[in-house]
């Protein structure tokens, strides 16, 4: 990978990567996760939230608050609690829960260390907007999370494939991780899985790394 700091916009700077690893050690990092879910082409592009952190009304309110206009499509893959807090408020729709107001579909994984329920939740929302001509960008929080339940080798296996699916239908995940909460060689093994770095320090400036794509 070769480093660079820029001042262009992630989407410009990551344009041919189907995967970034976003390193910061501050969960609140809102800004550069917006931007990585592609807003200013909401009108042209399918968001999925892979959410173990965060309620998908909290999703959905963080773009909301760092974005003009709803995506073509959404969709939520909700991870445990983080299904709780809108379990209530959400209504049905078709087969499952949606959010209020957009109807985005949310598809739940009760148990975080289930990694293949969780593919095929990915996986369906993969297929599902494959034909639709828009760019898929999918948003994964957290890798942090995902490691607190599964070993890394576990974790790496899943990685693997999931990033393989990414690229075979063109679409594009950033992957967030507290780089504070590894040792260096994790977060050395799952760079090795990525198209992209994206290093945030907390100053908020960006060093970004990618391959030669």
């Amino acid at each position: 990978m070769t480093a660079t700091q820029t001042a262009e916009t992630l989407p410009d700077r990551l344009a041919g990567a189907n995967s970034t690893l976003l390193l910061n050690s501050s969960f609140a990092d809102e800004e550069n996760c917006t931007q990585l879910l592609h807003p200013d082409a909401a009108d042209d592009t399918n968001v999925l939230w892979v959410s173990f952190t965060k309620s998908p009304d909290q999703q959905l309110r963080r773009w909301r608050d760092h974005a003009d206009g709803q995506p073509a499509e959404m969709g939520i893959v909700s991870v445990e609690d983080s299904t709780r807090s809108v379990a209530a408020d959400a209504g049905a729709a078709g087969g499952g829960p949606s959010l209020p107001e957009t109807n985005a579909p949310i598809e739940t994984v009760t148990s975080p260390n289930d990694l293949t329920g969780l593919g095929i939740r990915i996986t369906e929302f993969l297929t599902d907007w494959a034909e639709n001509d828009n760019r898929t960008v999918v948003c994964f929080d957290s890798l942090t999370a995902l490691l607190q339940y599964v070993e890394l080798e576990t974790a790496y296996e899943f990685l693997h494939i999931i990033t393989g699916r990414l690229a075979t239908v063109d679409a594009f995940a950033h992957f967030h991780m507290d780089p504070e909460a590894h040792d260096q060689q994790t977060v050395e093994v799952l760079t090795g899985l990525m198209d992209a770095v994206v290093e945030v320090d907390e100053t908020g400036e960006r060093n970004v790394r990618t391959r030669k794509l």
